[in-house]
C-alpha cells in the first residue's frame, strides 16, 4: 500500500487517462501484484484458465438466450458458492433470491470450475462466461494499440511491466465494447457486481447506457484497501452507483474513502452468514475431534507467503499444548505447504470454512474476514499480527471486542488459550457484539424500498 500512497502524493496519478477517463483505479489495483514477483494472484497458468472456458463452451452454448430470462443481472465468481447440506449458495449473491424470483447469474470460472447445475439455486439463470470470454478475446486481438496519456510519469517504476499495463487496459477496454454491445440487444434494470475491481469495463458500459450498479460487498474492507480508498471523488466511470455493505461501520469506510457517497450505502447485511446459523450441520469428523480433545481451534488460511509465516508460531504452540487441536483450513487447494508431522495439527483442505467457523471452539487467524465471521457466528477469535497485518487491516474493527484476542507469538496464543480453553461463550453474546460490522440480513421491504427508489 505505500507505493500506492507515495505515487498519489508524488506524482499526477489521477491524470493518467485513456480516452477521457482516468484509469488510475485500474492500475493502482493491479501494479503492487505486477511488482510483487511472488504474489500467487497474478500466476495463473494459462493453460489451465483455457481448459476450464473451453469445458463450458458447449454448457454455455445458449447464453444469448439466457440473458433474456431477467432483468435483473449478477456477477459473481464460482469459487464463492459453499454447501450447506444438499444446498449450495453463492455466500455474497444468492441472498438476492429473498428480493427476486431469479436473476440472470454471469459466473466466472476461473479458477475453481463451474458450477454444476446441481448446484445453483432456483431462480439462477446461469451463464457461464466462455462465450463471453472468446468474445471478448476476438475483440483484443482486432484492437490495435491503446493510447495511454501521461503514462510516462511511471516509466521508471514500471519497466518491463509497462507492456502488461497496457494490456490490462486493453482487456478492461475490450470487455466494455462487448457489454455495450450487448446492451443494444438486451438493457437490464439493474446489475450487481460481487467484485467492482474484475468488472471495469462492465461498469463503464453500464454507466453510459443508464443501467444502476450495485456492488454487495464480498470481504473486509478498511481504510487501507487501494480498491476502496481514493483521495478525492474522481473516476466515477469505473466504480459502481450504490453500495451494500455488511454492517453500518463499511457504510462509513466507503464514504470517507470517496467511493460512493454515503447515501449510495444501505446495510444489506450478510445473507450467507444467516442461512450458515440455521442450517450448518456438524460432520462426523469435527465431532470426533471435538470429543477427542479439550478446544478444537480453526485456523483460516490466506496468502501463501502469510501461511508459512504463521504456521511455524501454530507448530511451536500445537507441542507445548498437544491437549488442543489445531486445524489448518488453506483459502486455496493444493498451496503446496506442509505441515510438521504432529497429531494434533491437521490440514483440512475440503473441509466447509463456515462448518469450522461455527462449530470450532475458537477461530485464529491474520488479517481474513473470517474473524469477523466466526464472531459473528458466535464463536471467538484470535487475531495474529504478522509482519503488522492485523494492526493495519483489522485492529480499527475489532480490536476493542472482548471476544477478540489479540496475539503477536507463540507464547502469546498459548496464554490465551491457557485463559479460555474449556470456556463455553453465550453465542449470542459473542454475535451481538460485532453486529455494527456484521449485521443481519435486511428485511425485503426495506430492500426493495432502497432499491425502486433508485430504479423509478
Amino acid at each position: 500500500m505505500n507505493i500506492i500512497s507515495d505515487l498519489e502524493k508524488s506524482k499526477s496519478v489521477e491524470q493518467i487517462v485513456h480516452e477521457d477517463n482516468s484509469i488510475w483505479p485500474i492500475i493502482k489495483n493491479y501494479l503492487p501484484l505486477l511488482l510483487d514477483k511472488d504474489n500467487e494472484l497474478v500466476k495463473r497458468e494459462d493453460a489451465g484458465t483455457i481448459k476450464i472456458l473451453l469445458k463450458g463452451l458447449f454448457r454455455d452454448a445458449f447464453w444469448f438466450v439466457k440473458i433474456f430470462q431477467s432483468n435483473i443481472w449478477v456477477f459473481t465468481n464460482s469459487e464463492r458458492r459453499y454447501g450447506l447440506n444438499d444446498s449450495y449458495f453463492d455466500r455474497v449473491a444468492s441472498g438476492l433470491l429473498q428480493f427476486f424470483p431469479s436473476y440472470v447469474l454471469f459466473e466466472n470460472p476461473i479458477p475453481k470450475g463451474q458450477s454444476p447445475k446441481k448446484k445453483l439455486q432456483k431462480g439462477e439463470r446461469w451463464v457461464g462466461l466462455s462465450w463471453l470470454f472468446l468474445l471478448q478475446s476476438l475483440i483484443i486481438k482486432a484492437t490495435g494499440s491503446v493510447h495511454i496519456e501521461n503514462l510516462e510519469q511511471l516509466d521508471d517504476l514500471l519497466g518491463v511491466h509497462k507492456n502488461k499495463i497496457l494490456g490490462i487496459i486493453k482487456r478492461y477496454h475490450a470487455e466494455y465494447k462487448l457489454y455495450r454491445f450487448l446492451f443494444s440487444f438486451r438493457k437490464p434494470k439493474a446489475v450487481f457486481v460481487v467484485c467492482y475491481y474484475t468488472k471495469y469495463g462492465l461498469i463503464k458500459a453500464c454507466k453510459e447506457k443508464g443501467v444502476p450498479v450495485f456492488e454487495l460487498q464480498h470481504g473486509l474492507i478498511t481504510t487501507q484497501h487501494r480498491a476502496y480508498g481514493f483521495k478525492a471523488d474522481y473516476a466515477q466511470a469505473f466504480k459502481p452507483d450504490y453500495f451494500l455493505t455488511y454492517g453500518r461501520v463499511f457504510n462509513q469506510i466507503v464514504a470517507e474513502g470517496h467511493f460512493v457517497p454515503k447515501t449510495h450505502t444501505l446495510v444489506y447485511g450478510y445473507s450467507f452468514l444467516n442461512e450458515v446459523s440455521k442450517k450448518a450441520q456438524l460432520s462426523e469428523g469435527l465431532a470426533a475431534l471435538k470429543e477427542r480433545y479439550k478446544t478444537v481451534v480453526c485456523i483460516t488460511g490466506q496468502l501463501i507467503n502469510t501461511d508459512k509465516k504463521l504456521l511455524p508460531l501454530i507448530e511451536q504452540v500445537a507441542k507445548k499444548r498437544p491437549e488442543v487441536c489445531f486445524i489448518y483450513k488453506p483459502r486455496n487447494l493444493n498451496n503446496g505447504i506442509l505441515c510438521e508431522a504432529l497429531r494434533n495439527l491437521i490440514k483440512w483442505e475440503r473441509a466447509n470454512t463456515y462448518m469450522l467457523l461455527k462449530f470450532c471452539d475458537l477461530h485464529l487467524t491474520i488479517y481474513s474476514t473470517c474473524a469477523l465471521e466466526s464472531l459473528a457466528l458466535g464463536t471467538p477469535t484470535i487475531s495474529v499480527d504478522v509482519d503488522g497485518l492485523y494492526t493495519e487491516h483489522l485492529k480499527k474493527l475489532i480490536g476493542t471486542n472482548t471476544y477478540n484476542y489479540e496475539a503477536s507469538s507463540a507464547d502469546d496464543i498459548v496464554g490465551i488459550l491457557d485463559e479460555v480453553s474449556g470456556q463455553k461463550e453465550d453465542t449470542q453474546r459473542v454475535k451481538l457484539s460485532i453486529s455494527e460490522t456484521m449485521a443481519p440480513l435486511i428485511s425485503k421491504e426495506a430492500f426493495l424500498d432502497f432499491f425502486n427508489k433508485v430504479i423509478h
